[in-house]
């Protein structure tokens, strides 16, 4: 395909009905757009020295481009050593961080489930029998009530007596003293047990009163029918009530593990870390909390794997720069493991730069929305458009040569901003210049991204996918010669740096 991204369609030669001309123009659609996504992504095979026509291509390039220089520099046999040797060693211990956190999690799951010692088995037995206790006051009421006694009266004492059966189920559940479910368990089957019981008394007492058989006969079954369903209704009752009342109330056991819940649906309000589990069968992923944390802490631990191993990535990125024709930006070198203090603290500051920087952006961000207040979501969405700009600019810095590209014009941000009138008074006019400011420590890559825009995109957009665990650790040693490729490609060439120079005042973003 040639020109730009798409070919305009054609309508059908054998002049079809217009759903075989719209399924036509679908079919073509998609192959067309595969034809770019394939064109972009096998560029750099096909062609040389020069980008994709078409944005799309230029996107899928800058995506496919850190996997070609990694297949062509691990076709050497030595390269190819190492580099499964140090990958394989940051992924074991990543895994091992991992695992740990599964062994946490499984520890607290068999704590949970540890055996009952006599202290507990104890507790429970008082727990059960305090409750059996409430179970025959509420029985000695019921019969009461049954009697001949005063029917007020009686109701009253029932209800009493059934209060306080909730109250010690639901006091033993807080205690710790039985399990909520087993609480509620327990004293929805001490109640049956006392219906039961009263139900029999007065079914015995009517027959030895009837004056006939036949009618004893049948008002026992009709008393004992009526029984059967006063006696489920009330168990039922209770086990809600009790359930209800230790809705909240955490386990103890849960508390003492001190681990990750399991998850409850539905998921309660807050911050939640509800490990992923297995119940009944049927696997729950947990909550967001929780996958946020474990992936935020693995991070933080390929970060530091990263910064110990860092010299032998540095090692695979000059021996890519090599076989792939790029200028080697880095020195020769004997990797070891080692804590590189200056690296780090240069690695922090270009992180609150870039804090700083998207910081910066946000009042116009708010400014911005004001027009788009009916678009659900507004400033999430262009805050992330600004934070993926950012992730472009500064992923072009990986590359030395993007500090010295040269700078033609301020960042488009800061013509949008100086070409709209209306913003020019005030503390509008001391804003801009505040970020133009700002953004003068990063005026060469940002020009670099902004003359080829969509292929670091594609670059970026890798980067970022590439910095989960633990793929950071396989795709990082081929973005920084990605970028030094690309920027090879910039119509205004920045100089390249010679071996032995030191890097650029700034630093490069690596």
């Amino acid at each position: 395909m040639k020109g730009k991204d798409f070919k305009p369609l054609q309508e059908d030669e054998d002049g079809g009905t217009p759903g075989g001309q719209g399924g036509s123009r679908g079919r073509n659609f998609a192959s067309d757009l595969w034809g770019e996504v394939r064109g972009g992504a096998e560029h750099f095979q096909s062609t040389k020295g020069q980008l994709p026509p078409g944005r799309i291509r230029q996107f899928f390039y800058g995506v496919a481009l850190p996997f070609h220089i990694a297949r062509v520099t691990l076709a050497s046999p030595a390269v190819r050593a190492t580099y499964v040797k140090v990958t394989a060693l940051q992924t074991a211990f990543l895994l091992a961080i991992a695992a740990g956190w599964a062994f946490n999690q499984f520890d607290a799951q068999e704590h949970r489930k540890r055996p009952e010692t006599s202290e507990t088995r104890a507790a429970r037995e008082r727990a059960q029998a305090r409750i059996e206790a409430r179970a025959k006051e509420l029985e000695a009421a019921m019969k009461a009530r049954k009697g001949q006694g005063s029917e007020k009266e009686d109701a009253a004492a029932v209800k009493a007596a059934l209060s306080a059966l909730i109250h010690e189920a639901v006091n033993s559940g807080k205690q710790g003293e039985l399990p909520p479910d087993e609480a509620a368990a327990v004293a929805g089957d001490a109640a049956d047990e006392a219906a039961a019981a009263a139900e029999e008394a007065a079914a015995e007492e009517q027959r030895q009163s009837a004056e006939k058989a036949t009618a004893a006969a049948s008002e026992d079954a009709q008393v004992t029918d009526e029984g059967d369903a006063e006696s489920d209704s009330l168990s039922a009752a209770i086990r809600t009530e009790v359930e209800q009342a230790l809705r909240d109330v955490a386990d103890i056991s849960e508390e003492e593990a001190k681990g990750p819940r399991i998850q409850k649906e539905p998921q309660k309000k807050g911050f939640n870390i509800d490990a992923p589990v297995v119940r009944d069968g049927v696997f729950f992923l947990g909550s967001w909390e929780f996958w946020a944390l474990f992936f935020g802490s693995l991070s933080a631990a390929q970060w530091i794997i990263v910064a110990l191993s860092r010299d032998y990535h540095t090692s695979i990125s000059r021996e890519a720069s090599l076989a792939t024709g790029v200028p080697p930006e880095d020195p020769d070198i004997t990797p070891r493991v080692r804590l590189n203090v200056p690296w780090m603290r240069a690695k922090l500051q270009r992180r609150w730069r870039a804090f700083l920087l998207f910081v910066m952006g946000v009042p116009a961000l708010l400014l911005l929305c004001v027009p788009l207040c009916w678009i659900p979501n507004s400033f999430t969405l262009v805050s992330s458009l600004w934070g993926f700009w950012w992730l472009l600019v500064f992923t072009a810095a990986k590359s030395d040569r993007a500090w010295m590209a040269p700078v033609t014009r301020p960042p488009w941000f800061v013509r949008i901003w100086s070409a709209l009138p209306f913003l020019q008074g005030g503390p509008l006019r001391g804003y801009v210049s505040r970020l133009a400011h700002r953004a003068e420590a990063v005026a060469a890559p940002i020009a670099t991204v902004e003359r080829q825009p969509w292929v670091f995109a594609g670059l970026a957009f890798t980067r970022f996918v590439g910095s989960i665990p633990p793929f950071r650790c396989f795709t990082r040693p081929f973005i920084p010669v990605a970028s030094a490729h690309l920027i090879g490609l910039d119509p205004v060439q920045p100089p390249a740096r010679k071996s032995g120079e030191p890097p650029p005042p700034h630093g490069a973003g690596d």
